[in-house]
C-alpha cells in the first residue's frame, strides 16, 4: 500500500497538499482516475480518486473509511538529546516512529553535542517513517528547548529519566504499566548530569536503568520507547 499524508484532509471534494501531489504526480506517476490511501495523522483512514492532476496540484473526491481509536491506551513522551550526527538523531526518530509514539521533544542538556536543530526536515523523517509503516497516527515534533525549561512544565502522570549516576536504579522495565500521559527523558552520549539528574527527581521523575549495558543515545532512545510500548499491552 501507497500511503499519502494529509492533516486537513476533509470528505468530499479536496486538493491534495502541495509535497504530496507532487510526489503522486512526478514520482508515483499517477493519473486522473486512480485512487489513493490518505491518513490524517489523527487515526482517520481516508479513501480518494484523483479528478484532476498536474505536475504540482492534486484534486480528488474523498470518503471517509474509518477512524482509528487512539494510538494505545497511554500517550507517550520521548524526550531525547539530539546526538552530534544529525543522521543518528533521524534514525531515533524513524524508529521510535514505527514503535509507537506521541511526542518527540528535542532536549538540550549540560553535556549536549548539538545545540541547533533544525526541525523541518526532522518532520519530514516522521512523516515518511509513519507511512511506510501504515500509520494513521502521525507523532507530533516539538520545538527543542533545554532541559532546563521543561522540567518545570512536566505534567505526565509517569515521569521516567535514563540516568547512569544513580545507586540501585530500578528497570524502566519493572515499572508500572503506562497508564494516562507517560514521559521518558533520554540524555546525550555523556548521560545527563548530576545537578540535573537531581532537578528532575524534585520534578517528581523517577530515575530508570534501561539494562546492564551502556547504551549511545539512540540505542537508549529506541530501548525505552520499546520498553513502555511492551509494558503497555
Amino acid at each position: 500500500m501507497q500511503l499519502f499524508y494529509d492533516p486537513d484532509i476533509v470528505s468530499g471534494y479536496h486538493e491534495l497538499r502541495a509535497s504530496e501531489a507532487q510526489h503522486a504526480a512526478r514520482v508515483l506517476r499517477k493519473r486522473t482516475g486512480d485512487e489513493l490511501d490518505i491518513v490524517d495523522g489523527r487515526g482517520g483512514w481516508y479513501s480518494a480518486k484523483i479528478t484532476d492532476i498536474s505536475k504540482r496540484s492534486c484534486v480528488l473526491d474523498v470518503d471517509k473509511l474509518r477512524q482509528e481509536d487512539r494510538r494505545a491506551p497511554h500517550e507517550l513522551t520521548l524526550w531525547v538529546a539530539p546526538t552530534k550526527n544529525i543522521d543518528r538523531f533521524e534514525f531515533v526518530l524513524e524508529k521510535a516512529t514505527e514503535i509507537g509514539v506521541d511526542l518527540i521533544q528535542p532536549v538540550f542538556t549540560e553535556h549536549s553535542e548539538r545545540t541547533r536543530l533544525r526541525t523541518d526536515r526532522l518532520e519530514r523523517v516522521i512523516e515518511s517513517a509513519a507511512k511506510q509503516s501504515l500509520k494513521a497516527w502521525m507523532p507530533r515534533l516539538a520545538e527543542p528547548a533545554s532541559l532546563e525549561e521543561l522540567l518545570p512544565t512536566a505534567s505526565a502522570d509517569q515521569r521516567y529519566l535514563a540516568y547512569l549516576g544513580g545507586a540501585d536504579t530500578p528497570l524502566l522495565a519493572r515499572q508500572p504499566r503506562p497508564d494516562g500521559s507517560v514521559v521518558v527523558a533520554i540524555g546525550p552520549e555523556g548521560g545527563f548530569s548530576p545537578a540535573e539528574a537531581e532537578m528532575a527527581r524534585k520534578c517528581d521523575f523517577t530515575w530508570v536503568s534501561l539494562g546492564p549495558h551502556r547504551l549511545r543515545t539512540e540505542t537508549a532512545a529506541i530501548t525505552a520507547v520499546h520498553t513502555l510500548e511492551m509494558l503497555a499491552w
